[in-house]
């Protein structure tokens, strides 16, 4: 009888979540930070990354559409344009609502045609491209067997009601293996820095080398957080941070004034290897932060806190006003018992600086245990110190290494392996909440709405912050805010939710770290290493409207800043799955028609497969037939009924 009063309590409280479940606000106070340590070993995991490393691959061209009236009093948008494709093309027409746009186009050797439904040996639909809840309505029409050569695209405005200075977008996709490659040349992103950006043509059925000879023209339009537009011709000259005079690489470069987002879309034109003229574009968006402090090449100071741990005051100076959070990292570096230098421990945390006036001690803690374990005995020194932006992962400040004046005195304290406390910190009193189970927490993504079927699930609770744009870090806080309702919980998460759990599990104590089970995080199609499709978005959102706005943590460049400052002892905790469209020989196959033009296969319609893959995670593999959310071609792959009951069997609660 009792055992059935306590199955029946249990019931009743995950009703109650259920029906109660609410984000908290973004206002809340941040969790407690951990004091991340990593071994020598892991440590070259956490270096910053290379941005040459971090390109965007197109095979797309995402045109400019601006009309302009004719002689007739119409309005209308006319371009020659080479198409490359083999076997398909698809041409997406993104035009502003209720504009009344027609797309005719004229291939080699053949009349003006207008592409309709009933246009022969063409397939319409109309599809939105986008990502969450975040859509640009438009009409894709796919050609099988296109006629390579330039074609003469024409947009016509059947509604000529307010179309004076209407903006659109033309993308021309096709499947050539010839793509554009291009990257950031830095990650140095501050105002008054010089940013530069590169671009190489590159064949995809071989390497990234870059095809030299190919490329005759590269144009860079940037627009700038305060709205100026820049158009910057690429070289390939030597002198604009593009690598060697003729070596196939294009650059050019700006200097950021303005704090806030950019935009970048690079295009180039040019003759491929097999002899097809090509267009391709490439979308970047990238932030530009004020600089707030720079580290000051004086000795590191350490203080006692007991207990066998020393807190290194890091020296460094403010540049304006206060200085908040930063995310702070180091190498320790001693001597053994011959004088040869040896690696301790690589230490990390979201710190807020001591200040005093413009004088700033960035504090990191060190358990001294790893100083035993490393059989480091004098001459320490910190290496390759960074401070980066919270949110963006930005590096701020840098220095290659700095003296360390230890208050601590080698003893024969015996370490023989790595305990949780070396690695986290000292955990908290666990937190006062109510008397309850632990639940399993549901976590939606990006720009979304609840997405979890939840009678797949019990004992959970359903994060919800609908449809909107926040950070790694802003979005880990909410969720660790919102579980401090429980006595613990694990997650499962979709999409971005999933990163964000882990980087809560990295950086804050929660109820993640109270939680029993087999599986502390899982998730459903997350962008670990980024998507092609944030960059698109952010330039889409200049004409028509940034819907929930901007995510750097979700482009290549960001989510592989971010993952630079996770270490293996929180990936191991991961346990994710990624999916794919159904591929039949008979069709053209993809999950999403619109960001199928932009992503390379295998992808979910949002997430390309290789950019799902978590490094030191566990891959609980990879299934086709399903896509990243409702209303693409297969269905959404939390709505997985056999993947769900197998994640709430093995979900920490």
């Amino acid at each position: 009888m009792k055992h059935k009063f306590v199955v029946l309590l249990v019931l009743l409280f995950s009703l109650f979540v259920a029906a109660n479940s609410l984000a908290a606000s973004p206002g809340a106070a941040a969790p407690a930070g951990k004091q991340i340590a990593v071994p020598p070993a892991d440590m070259g995991q956490q270096q910053l990354p290379d941005p040459t490393a971090n390109g965007m691959r197109s095979h797309a061209a995402m045109v400019p559409i601006q009309l302009s009236q004719t002689e007739e009093g119409t309005w209308q948008w006319v371009e020659t344009l080479p198409v490359d494709g083999r076997d398909q093309l698809s041409l997406m027409l993104l035009a502003p609502a209720n504009a009344g746009w027609q797309l005719a186009v004229q291939t080699p050797g053949q009349g003006l045609d207008s592409l309709t439904d009933k246009t022969a040996g063409v397939t319409h639909q109309a599809a939105s491209l986008g990502m969450g809840n975040t859509q640009y309505p438009g009409d894709v029409y796919t050609f099988t067997a296109p006629p390579a050569g330039l074609w003469t695209m024409q947009v016509s405005a059947t509604n000529s009601a307010a179309q004076a200075g209407a903006s659109g977008y033309l993308v021309i996709s096709t499947d050539s293996p010839y793509q554009l490659y291009t990257h950031l040349t830095t990650y140095t992103l501050l105002a008054g820095r010089e940013i530069g950006l590169a671009a190489r043509l590159i064949d995809t059925d071989s390497t990234d080398a870059p095809l030299t000879n190919t490329i005759v023209s590269a144009v860079m339009r940037v627009k700038a957080a305060d709205g100026r537009e820049h158009r910057l011709t690429m070289f390939d000259d030597g002198a604009h941070q593009d690598g060697a005079a003729g070596d196939g690489i294009f650059g050019a470069t700006l200097v950021a004034d303005a704090p806030g987002y950019y935009t970048a879309q690079i295009r180039a034109e040019g003759t491929a290897p097999d002899g097809r003229a090509f267009i391709r574009t490439s979308e970047h968006v990238f932030p530009i932060l004020s600089p707030a402090l720079v580290l000051v090449d004086k000795p590191v100071r350490s203080r006692n806190l007991g207990g066998g741990r020393l807190q290194l005051d890091i020296p460094a100076q403010a540049l304006g006003g206060h200085v908040g959070r930063v995310l702070a990292s180091a190498e320790v570096w001693g001597t053994d018992a011959t004088g040869t230098a040896v690696p301790v421990v690589w230490l990390s945390g979201i710190v807020t600086p001591l200040q005093s006036g413009s004088r700033l001690a960035v504090p990191l803690t060190l358990d001294t245990r790893w100083i035993a374990l490393a059989g480091a005995r004098s001459t320490f020194e910190l290496r390759n110190i960074r401070i980066q932006d919270v949110d963006t992962a930005v590096p701020l400040t840098q220095l290659d290494r700095l003296t360390v004046n230890l208050n601590h005195t080698p003893g024969k304290q015996a370490v023989t392996h790595i305990t949780d406390d070396m690695l986290m910190g000292l955990a908290p009193a666990a937190p006062d909440a109510p008397e309850s189970a632990g639940v399993l927490m549901l976590i939606h993504g990006y720009c979304s709405s609840s997405v979890w079927p939840t009678a797949d699930f019990s004992q959970y609770a359903v994060f919800a912050d609908h449809n909107q744009n926040r950070s790694h870090d802003q979005f880990a806080q909410l969720i660790g805010t919102y579980g401090n309702n429980f006595s613990s919980f694990g997650a499962v998460a979709h999409s971005q939710g999933g990163a964000a759990s882990l980087h809560l599990y990295t950086y804050y104590w929660s109820g993640l770290d109270y939680s029993s089970g087999n599986r502390l995080i899982q998730s459903v199609g997350t962008p670990y290493q980024g998507t092609a499709l944030a960059g698109m978005l952010a330039v889409l959102g200049e004409i028509f409207g940034v819907g929930c706005g901007t995510n750097w943590d979700l482009t290549y460049d960001g989510a592989s800043l971010w993952l630079s400052g996770i270490p293996s002892w929180a990936r191991s905790r991961v346990y994710y799955h990624t999916t794919a469209f159904k591929d039949v020989w008979w069709r053209y196959d993809y999950c999403h028609i619109a960001s199928d033009l932009f992503l390379n296969d295998p992808d979910d319609g949002t997430t390309e497969r290789w950019a799902g893959q978590l490094s030191g995670a566990n891959n609980l593999g990879h299934k086709s037939g399903w896509c990243h959310t409702n209303g693409m071609r297969d269905p959404a792959q939390y709505n997985d009924h056999t993947r769900n009951a197998n994640m709430n069997a093995n979900a920490n609660r």
